[in-house]
């Protein structure tokens, strides 16, 4: 499998620059088993990767360990990632720029302001560095506040991002060559579990 598509897709990750809330928490580190992406979830044609999904404490949701000094200061509690391919590759093999692929990011923090500055940082970066000709485009009324970004990767691939908050819990589904009215449905299974836990 070549190394650098891999690393393209695990790059798309949320990057926080928060400040902790007092307030309590409505959603706990335990609540997210509930409300992400599981194996079962895989859209047709496609298989969860469990070498690059599952649980990401701040040392491995950190880029680096200046970022985790910062997280940790602003009051992250834990990431998850679910990452699907084409089933033939699951277990290893090229990915092309066509093929699709869908993620799922979840963060949970100590306050809600925190994840709502998190949130905002995150899709600016998005814009910024990670993504090309992105655009804003109309977002499923999902959670607190909810958004949706259009645009193309490294590869020429096209990217659908939607991602929304809830109170302390960030979510985003990402589509890279994959129909957005699917990324949409995916993200309204997320967030109708999320709605259902505390």
């Amino acid at each position: 499998m070549k190394r650098s598509r891999w690393a393209a897709l695990v790059a798309v990750a949320l990057t926080a620059c928060t400040s902790a809330s007092s307030a309590p928490p409505r959603y706990g580190s335990s609540d997210r088993a509930a409300i992400v992406l599981r194996p079962a979830d895989a859209p047709a044609g496609l298989a969860y990767v469990p070498r690059f999904s599952g649980n990401q404490p701040l040392g491995e949701f950190a880029r680096d360990d200046g970022e985790a000094a910062r997280l940790s200061s602003e009051g992250f509690r834990l990431g998850n990632g679910a990452l699907f391919v084409p089933r033939d590759r699951a277990d290893g093999g090229h990915l092309r720029a066509a093929d699709p692929i869908v993620q799922g990011i979840a963060a949970v923090f100590s306050g809600d302001d925190g994840a709502s500055e998190a949130f905002t940082r995150y899709l600016q970066d998005l814009r910024d560095r990670q993504l090309h000709d992105a655009s804003d485009a109309d977002a499923p009324p999902l959670g607190d506040e909810s958004h949706r970004i259009d645009a193309t990767n490294a590869d020429g691939a096209s990217v659908t991002v939607i991602g929304w908050r809830r109170s302390n819990l960030i979510l985003i589904v990402v589509g890279t060559s994959f129909p957005s009215a699917s990324v949409e449905a995916l993200a309204r299974l997320v967030d109708g579990r999320a709605s259902r836990v505390a």
